[in-house]
């Protein structure tokens, strides 16, 4: 009697295209303790993830989405520091805080290569970042609560639980970009004539740097 059993990996996802992209950072996604190894020992750290918006299209006419993840750490060895300086041109400075917040909304330019896994299965890796030469506002598309969906059952998966029912769609929060930008080249809205900040006001937004964004 044979048992045969065949290797499989599901899905005909298509990874980001190669290349040289102009991107719009369209979320921040706080994925809590996970488990990392370093150094051959197993411990568990605080990782974010960076999602982004190009404009390259997949076959449903959305504009593609590719993300990076990173420990939470602006260490100065730390890649998210390392990757922070790049995008804006300047590297950060012990002591130094950022909002990682204000990423949202800010453009860049990305270098996106192919890299295959351990399964022979192709994906898209973000190799580097710059300064944006091009600015681009987010289609909305991108379904932010989607996403949070998705991560929590892959979580719920992998702990063996039941996984968690999605919510209801009226429910999900406001993608934060569709709501503070203008979408598909809309002009937009005019806002009221304000007066100058305050001198204390203007200090504390001296290291914004209009070109990036953050």
């Amino acid at each position: 009697m044979s048992y045969v059993l065949q290797s499989k990996v599901g899905g005909d996802f298509k990874p980001h295209p190669e290349g040289i992209h102009p991107a719009v950072c369209v979320d921040l996604i706080d994925l809590g303790l996970v488990e990392s190894e370093w150094q051959g020992q197993r411990r568990l750290v605080n990782k974010v993830r960076l999602v982004f918006e190009t404009e390259q299209r997949s076959e449903d006419g959305r504009n593609c989405i590719i993300t990076k993840t990173f420990t939470a750490s602006l260490h100065p060895k730390a890649k998210l520091a390392v990757f922070l300086g790049k995008w804006r041109g300047r590297p950060v400075v012990p002591g130094e805080s950022i909002d990682l917040a204000k990423l949202i909304g800010a453009c860049c330019t990305l270098v996106v290569s192919h890299q295959q896994n351990m399964v022979g299965r192709t994906y898209a890796s973000i190799d580097a970042v710059s300064k944006p030469t091009k600015r681009l506002g987010a289609s909305g598309s991108y379904d932010p609560a989607l996403a949070r969906q998705r991560i929590a059952e892959w979580k719920a998966k992998e702990a063996g639980q039941a996984q968690p029912q999605p919510a209801a769609s009226a429910a999900r929060p406001l993608n934060p970009v569709a709501a503070a930008l203008p979408q598909n080249g809309a002009a937009p809205a005019a806002s009221p004539k304000s007066t100058a900040p305050p001198p204390a006001a203007a200090a504390a937004t001296a290291d914004f740097d209009p070109e990036v964004g953050f």
